[in-house]
C-alpha cells in the first residue's frame, strides 16, 4: 500500500511539472503572439480546408523544426506569412518543387492541395516553422476548450488544485517524520533512564 502511495505520488509530481511546463508556454505564446514550441516541435489546428481532403477544418497536428535544406518537393510545412492576406497567419501547405537557394537564402514554393487551389507567394527561410509529422488524433476538443479563457481558467485551478494536494502532501510527510522523531527520542531517554537505573542497582548490589 506504501508503495502504491508513493507511485502515486512521484506520478502526480511528475504531471504537475508537466502541466506547469505547458501552462506556462501558452501564456508566453498569448504574450508573444508566437506559436508555442517545445523541444522544437509545435503543434497547430487547422483552420482553413486549403489541405483537404488530406487535412481537414479543427485537425490538430504535430510540426517538428526543420533545416531548409532537409524540404523536399512533396513534404507538408508550416511557414509564417508575411504578405497580403497571409500575413502574421500561419499556413501549412505542401511543396511544390524543392526549395532553391538564391542569393544565399533558400526561397519556397508551397500550394494547398484543395480543388483550384492557387501557388503561394514565394517565401523565404526564415519564415519556415517546421515540417509536418502527423496529425495529433481525438483532442481537437480539449485543444478547442483550453484555448478559450473559460478553458485557460480551468486549466489554471486544475494546477492550483494539484499544487495545494502535493503541497499538503509534503506538509504531512513533514509531520509523521517528526512524529517519528519524537519517537525514537522517546525510545532513547527511556533507554537511556533504563540502563541508569539498571547501573544504579549494580552499584547498589556490590556494595
Amino acid at each position: 500500500m506504501k508503495v502504491f502511495k508513493k507511485i502515486l505520488s512521484i506520478l502526480g509530481t511528475i504531471l504537475l511539472v508537466i502541466l506547469l511546463a505547458v501552462v506556462i508556454v501558452m501564456f508566453n505564446a498569448r504574450l508573444s503572439g508566437e506559436a508555442p514550441s517545445v523541444f522544437g516541435y509545435q503543434v497547430f489546428r487547422v483552420s482553413s480546408g486549403s489541405m483537404e481532403p488530406e487535412l481537414m477544418i479543427g485537425d490538430v497536428i504535430l510540426i517538428k523544426e526543420a533545416e531548409p535544406q532537409d524540404i523536399q518537393k512533396g513534404d507538408i510545412v508550416t511557414y509564417k506569412g508575411e504578405e497580403g492576406d497571409l500575413n502574421d497567419k500561419f499556413i501549412t501547405h505542401k511543396m511544390i518543387e524543392d526549395p532553391q537557394l538564391v542569393d544565399g537564402r533558400y526561397v519556397f514554393h508551397t500550394q494547398g492541395i484543395y480543388e483550384g487551389a492557387v501557388p503561394d507567394p514565394d517565401w523565404y527561410e526564415d519564415q519556415l516553422l517546421g515540417e509536418f509529422v502527423c496529425k495529433i488524433p481525438f483532442i481537437d476538443s480539449v485543444y478547442s476548450f483550453f484555448l478559450k479563457p473559460y478553458g485557460l481558467i480551468t486549466f489554471v485551478l486544475i494546477i492550483i488544485v494539484l499544487f495545494g494536494y502535493e503541497l499538503i502532501a509534503l506538509i504531512l510527510s513533514y509531520h509523521t517524520l517528526d512524529e517519528i522523531d519524537d519517537e525514537e527520542d522517546d525510545d532513547t531517554e527511556k533507554q537511556e533512564e533504563s540502563e541508569q537505573t539498571s547501573d544504579e542497582n549494580k552499584d547498589s548490589t556490590d556494595n
